[in-house]
């Protein structure tokens, strides 16, 4: 089973990513939205995820260290991450999503690199 239109957000805060969340939802993905690494570590070794949404209120080691085992468990997956201003030490990711991001062009970004790799 294939879970590319699903995404895991960490949103520890619960607001932080609420819009892209709602965004998504909208346009037909399924996302699990959690406060917890210790949940988001749990649904990535599930290996229920396509995506990977999270942001700087993640602690930068426990983003490391999440991202590192999303890219074992979900080699086809996508990681997205949301930053406070353009100029923090940008972690690596798939796509870089800052306040000025509307979040129905994320989720067009996010699909285009879906295209892509199926292309």
């Amino acid at each position: 089973m294939t879970y590319e239109n699903t995404a895991l957000s960490l949103n520890p805060n619960g607001k932080t990513l609420l819009p892209y969340e709602i965004a998504l939802r909208e346009t037909g993905f399924e996302v699990i939205s959690v406060s917890a690494p210790l949940d988001a570590r749990f649904e990535i070794e599930m290996g229920r995820c396509g995506i990977f949404l999270t942001s700087y209120l993640t602690p930068a080691p426990v983003y490391r260290d999440l991202a590192s085992l999303f890219r074992r468990s979900c080699t086809d997956g996508q990681i997205i991450f949301f930053i406070d201003h353009p100029d923090d030490n940008v972690p690596d990711a798939d796509i870089l999503v800052s306040d000025r991001d509307e979040p129905r062009s994320v989720v067009e970004r996010i699909r285009s690199k879906q295209q892509m790799k199926a292309g």
